[in-house]
């Protein structure tokens, strides 16, 4: 050793210690590794705590344990969705979607565990931009052939949420039985002449008025023909058709209708009849 170098203590810079080995960082203090592995389970549970929920809020069977919402889960099993998931149609696309759907779904899975199932259904109903992500709004007739569906006038022009007709696709059956926009609703909602037209011709591609319709004395005569055609294969739509219009007073049927219908019945003769059942009917006043 010259006059120049200075000594190194045993153990420090890398110098050898007297047994010749050279000496490794300075382990962390007790405290200091206690403190981290607390941090990084915090962080697990609270991934936990958070991940769990929203995974089981997207499955099914988390759902057809609500009050009410058994039977509609039993529906989509058996449905053309049932190869969708949840999250596919009930959350709406992309990240702040999906965090909009965290928000909710994450309180309503603890409120569950604590209070029970609640009657609210966390899931909304999708809108088009969730059923577009599958489908297109391209098609103009119904698989059948039979409805004109100008799916682009409704979806994309009026802006029509595809659930609006097809509230029962999915988690219900309509009452005919299969899942298809019900003609009742269709006429009673939109096309009843003032908001859209309600022409047969405008949505069946293999429908018109018949021309015995549109004879005059129609209303006199539909009771024979009654007898002889299938009114259902186009009135189906509605169980009660003939209750529907048999029920309504006529319209000329107002007023001082008590003195008056004696001219009107000598005008109509036996048209009265289709609705009063026969002269027997007239024998029960005169």
């Amino acid at each position: 050793m010259t006059a120049h170098e200075t000594p190194h203590p045993p153990g420090e810079g890398g110098a050898p210690d007297p047994a010749g080995t050279p000496a490794g960082p300075a382990a962390p203090a007790p405290g200091r590794r206690r403190r981290a592995v607390v941090a990084v389970a915090l962080v697990v549970v609270l991934l936990a705590l958070l991940v769990v929920p929203l995974v089981s809020t997207l499955q099914p069977a988390y759902y057809a344990r609500y009050p009410g919402l058994g039977e509609r889960m039993d529906n989509w099993a058996v449905s053309t969705h049932s190869r969708m998931s949840c999250v596919s149609c009930h959350v709406h696309p992309g990240a702040r979607g999906f965090a909009a759907f965290a928000v909710r779904s994450i309180p309503a899975f603890y409120s569950r565990l604590v209070f029970g199932p609640s009657e609210d259904n966390l899931l909304e109903a999708p809108d088009r931009d969730m059923c577009q992500t599958c489908h297109t709004a391209y098609r103009q007739v119904s698989a059948d052939g039979d409805l004109l569906i100008p799916h682009r006038a409704h979806v994309e022009i009026l802006e029509v949420d595809c659930v609006v007709c097809h509230r029962d696709l999915v988690h219900a059956e309509s009452p005919e039985g299969f899942n298809r926009p019900q003609m009742r609703m269709c006429l009673e909602e939109c096309h009843n002449g003032e908001i859209a037209g309600n022409e047969c011709v405008k949505c069946h591609t293999r429908k018109h008025v018949p021309d015995d319709h549109l004879r005059d004395d129609w209303l006199q005569i539909h009771a024979e023909r009654a007898d002889t055609e299938e009114c259902g294969s186009c009135h189906e739509w509605t169980p009660d058709y003939c209750e529907d219009c048999h029920s309504q007073r006529p319209a000329s049927h107002v007023g001082n209708w008590k003195s008056g219908h004696a001219e009107r019945a000598r005008t109509h003769g036996s048209g009265c009849l289709v609705c009063h059942g026969g002269a027997a009917f007239c024998e029960e006043c005169h």
